[in-house]
């Protein structure tokens, strides 16, 4: 037979139980009532009044990095920005009477790989296999404004890249008011394991297509190809 103890505790286990099932439910009502998407769920991470500037996955010309926004949390609306700076992507053959490969801004140059344009030695082909540090960048705005996908914030990014020869991981971290502390850090610790995780999704790329043992998750290509997340 229990003691007092255990059925003080089993009655205290239920309560608590109890009211949790409760604010689940009142919660998943009102966001039935409101309409309330995913998005705005998750929160603000980017204010309406934000000047943006597109990402670009292709080499600019202006300073050859290249860009792209990724979602990394299917859960919700996590998101990042990756810079990769240049050496120039590989030479590839066409006709003479073929039209050049149009571009994405009419001065860069499509994203085919990461080798240089020649390889003449065994110190070339080294260096073409470097693999680069990877940053993870907070943006600016003391939690409550600013974005990864800023104007101001992208061009540091990308003058980071260019300037450090590193991949830059810009954080769409949630905002403050709307997401309380410490939301935008364990977005962070998030795009963190992300990383972590792509050594790990690299290798299973090479026997089961870069799909984890849940089939959710797939490989970053420029992250696999050319980061090195030790470093």
């Amino acid at each position: 037979m229990p003691g007092v103890g255990v059925k003080i505790y089993s009655v205290f286990f239920k309560f608590l139980l109890r009211h949790k099932l409760q604010s689940l439910a009142a919660a998943a009502a009102a966001a039935a009532a409101g309409g309330e998407d995913d998005a705005a769920a998750f929160g603000v991470s980017c204010r309406a009044d934000e000047a943006t500037a597109p990402s670009n996955p292709a080499f600019s010309a202006a300073d050859g990095v290249a860009s792209k926004d990724l979602h990394i949390d299917p859960n919700s609306s996590l998101s990042v920005r990756i810079f990769l700076p240049t050496p120039p992507p590989r030479p590839h053959s066409r006709r003479a009477s073929e039209p050049p490969p149009a571009t994405a801004n009419g001065g860069s140059a499509p994203y085919r790989g990461y080798l240089p344009h020649a390889v003449s030695s065994p110190r070339a082909a080294a260096s073409a296999r470097r693999r680069l540090p990877i940053v993870v960048q907070f943006h600016g705005g003391g939690f409550v404004s600013g974005s990864s996908s800023s104007a101001a914030n992208d061009a540091f990014c990308r003058r980071v890249a260019k300037m450090c020869d590193a991949i830059v991981v810009a954080v769409g971290y949630r905002l403050a008011p709307e997401s309380r502390y410490p939301a935008a850090f364990d977005d962070g610790v998030r795009v963190l394991r992300w990383i972590a995780k792509q050594a790990n999704l690299a290798m299973m790329s090479k026997v089961g297509g870069g799909v984890d043992t849940f089939g959710a998750s797939t490989v970053e290509p420029w992250i696999a190809a050319h980061g090195d997340p030790a470093r």
